[in-house]
This record gives structure tokens, sequence and C-alpha cells, in this order.
């Protein structure tokens, strides 16, 4: 029991300053750039994200990491951050780790609730799971920049 008390505190401990690294760069930086579109995807509980600047037209800015968290919450269920090596993806599946990324937390299976998805230098986004395991969009977009 002491394992998996250790393992919660070493994610919360973890991903705390990776998203608050993202919500005070993006601050520091002005408006959003970034925007994540969730669809609900081909598959039961593997959200597609899709990162676009903030028209929707043009493939995002930098994207340095995402963090997918419980709304509510301070810990991450999937996190992944950018190694250098590639540029932002333009899709992006819950789960799966996309060439030049690594994950830092995660992923843990996605259960029902509520979900706030963060990137950098861009607004945050939010879905939910239903009971039967099936995504669903939250119409409300957020315009504060995180």
């Amino acid at each position: 029991m002491h394992s998996r008390a250790n393992a919660v505190s070493s994610v919360t401990t973890r991903v705390i300053p990776f998203v608050v690294a993202i919500v005070l760069g993006g601050a520091a930086c002005g408006p959003a750039l970034n925007e994540v579109r969730i669809e609900p995807g081909t598959t039961p509980l593997k959200p597609v994200f899709v990162l676009t600047d903030t028209t929707g037209l043009a493939p995002s800015g930098t994207i340095y990491g995402m963090s997918v968290v419980p709304c509510g919450s301070d810990t991450a269920v999937w996190q992944i951050a950018a190694n250098g090596s590639n540029g932002a993806p333009a899709r992006l599946v819950y789960g799966e780790t996309p060439p030049g990324y690594v994950v830092s937390v995660g992923p843990e299976p996605l259960r029902a609730g509520c979900y706030d998805v963060f990137v950098t230098d861009g607004r945050r986004s939010r879905f939910r799971v239903d009971g039967a395991g099936r995504v669903i969009l939250d119409a409300r977009r957020d315009t504060t920049t995180r």
C-alpha cells in the first residue's frame, strides 16, 4: 500500500511543476496560440486530440507538452513532453506517444468523469467520459490562457 501512495506522491510531485510551467509560460506570452479540439475517436476511451492554432485553420505552434488531468485534480492521468526531435503532431490519440515526445505520466485508463487537457501556450479543453465509456465533448470553451 505504501508503494502505491509513494508512486502517487511521486507523480504529483512531477506533474505539478510541469502544469505550472505550462500555465506560467502561456500567461507570460500573451494570448493563447494553440488550441486542442477533442474528437471521440474510433476506439472506446481513446479520444483524439487535434492540435491547431486558435483559428483552427493552421498548424499549432510549438507544443512542449500536453497533460490530461481529471477536472479539479492536480495529478495527470497522461502527460507527454517534447524531446526536441520533431515538431508538434496534428493529431494525438490518448495513450499513444507521438514521435518526438516521451511519456512523463501514464497513460492511466480513463474512467467516467470530467477531464481537462492542457497544452503549451493554449487554452484548456475539456471532455467527459460517460458511464458507458463514451467520450462526450464539452461544449463550453475556456478563454483563459494556460
